[in-house]
């Protein structure tokens, strides 16, 4: 029988984010991760808390208790002190740890909710990722890596100035529940970035590989990923995708800087058609 890789994962219908997480870190830095027991690690944590959760309480109030038991007497925490750790982004060295980014914490959060029946999803606001909890007279919005604190419109304002520096009106679409794969997709980018900074050529280009497989349509992840081989002196492999890329886009902003940059390692190595 065939092994069950992270592309298994994108094929499902319903795709379970945190399985496919860990697949991710299979595939890119744990090549002898036990998915099933970390699955089971998910479980039990969610045994751990269910005797906290008022089961006649509102959604909002068990999101409290959820809070409470996961970020107060379980012990886990946003890292603060090094935020663009990779292991930030890897959900198993998240369980091990118990520290994390607000994606992280957020994919562990919303999958202990739904273990309790607590109606969680994930917000991808610019920056910054948090979690709405769904109620019928509006929903509650609150921060996992910030101990899982309430926010009001204030608060999110503020997250994402932090964040991104943009002071500008809030979009409502910025609170729409966040599909399956642009949370992988999110995850994936913040780990390109981290392997990016710290020049690591070759987990960066495992990253890009498998956003590839999430967006198989983004054209920039070509382009990244030529940029990537191309630090790494690999110029067949770096001509090859930068010369797709440019095939695909030819009207991009940067299609000419691209030309113009690379264009001794496209002459040397793209054959003529």
């Amino acid at each position: 029988m065939a092994k069950w890789l992270f592309r298994d994962e994108l094929q499902l219908i319903e795709i379970n984010v945190p399985r496919a997480a860990l697949h991710l870190a299979r595939a890119v830095a744990y090549p002898d991760l036990n998915v099933a027991a970390y699955m089971s690690r998910l479980h039990d944590l969610s045994e751990e808390i269910v005797g906290a959760i008022d089961v006649n309480a509102s959604p909002a109030y068990q999101a409290e208790q959820l809070s409470d038991s996961l970020f107060g007497r379980l012990g886990f925490s946003g890292d603060k002190k090094s935020y663009n750790d990779p292991r930030n982004s890897y959900l198993n060295e998240v369980i091990d740890r118990r520290q994390g980014i607000p994606i992280t914490l957020s994919v562990l959060y919303i999958d202990i909710a739904s273990r309790l029946g607590i109606p969680a999803y994930g917000i991808g606001l610019p920056g910054h990722f948090i979690v709405g909890i769904r109620e019928a007279d509006g929903d509650t919005w609150i921060d996992p890596f910030h101990d899982g604190r309430r926010l009001d419109l204030t608060d999110c304002a503020e997250l994402i100035r932090l964040a991104s520096g943009y002071e500008g009106p809030l979009e409502a679409g910025w609170f729409a529940p966040v599909s399956a794969r642009a949370t992988l997709a999110r995850m994936l980018n913040n780990l390109r970035a981290a392997y990016v900074a710290s020049s690591s050529w070759p987990q960066a280009a495992d990253v890009i590989q498998l956003l590839r497989e999430v967006q198989p349509h983004e054209a920039e992840h070509l382009r990244d990923l030529g940029l990537v081989y191309y630090h790494q002196h690999h110029l067949p492999q770096a001509a090859h995708f930068l010369n797709a890329y440019l095939q695909r886009t030819p009207d991009a902003p940067d299609a000419q800087t691209i030309r113009d940059g690379v264009k001794p390692i496209l002459d040397e190595w793209v054959p003529m058609n």
